[in-house]
């Protein structure tokens, strides 16, 4: 299985129950959220999702009129003791891989979080990763 994620992107508008609306949609089409990031503009806003069938949701949020897209990202495992998060960062910076964004997974096995870095950086940030001995979550 490939450590690279395809997380899917959606473009909402920033108004009251266009969240309710997507994941009502996601929810009643048997769409199983594992992970979501919402970042907010004035207008819009970018919802970032780990589902369980990407190309069934994505279907259906194109069929409804959302505008998404697939990112890659990469999930890596979080162990609960002071430093785990910053070493993750720690051999991204010592490497120049900048992190664009990160959030968190819910996962019932073990804590992860989702990072995005930039697309021409990707496989090198997972390798440089698992060179460092850091796990990274196959969701």
């Amino acid at each position: 299985m490939s450590k690279i994620i395809e997380q899917l992107s959606v473009f909402v508008e920033n108004k009251k129950g266009e969240l309710s609306d997507i994941t009502t949609l996601l929810a009643s089409n048997n769409i199983s959220i594992s992970s979501i990031n919402l970042s907010d503009a004035s207008d819009f806003g970018i919802l970032r999702l780990i589902v369980d069938d990407n190309k069934q949701a994505k279907s259906i949020l194109d069929k409804a009129g959302f505008s998404s897209r697939f990112t890659g990202v990469f999930a890596v495992e979080i162990r609960d003791h002071v430093g785990s998060f910053n070493s993750v960062v720690d051999v991204l910076f010592k490497n120049n891989i900048d992190i664009e964004y990160t959030y968190t997974l819910s996962n019932a096995k073990i804590g992860a979080f989702i990072f995005k870095v930039s697309d021409n950086e990707l496989t090198k940030a997972v390798q440089t990763l698992e060179e460092g001995g850091i796990n990274l979550n196959e969701v």
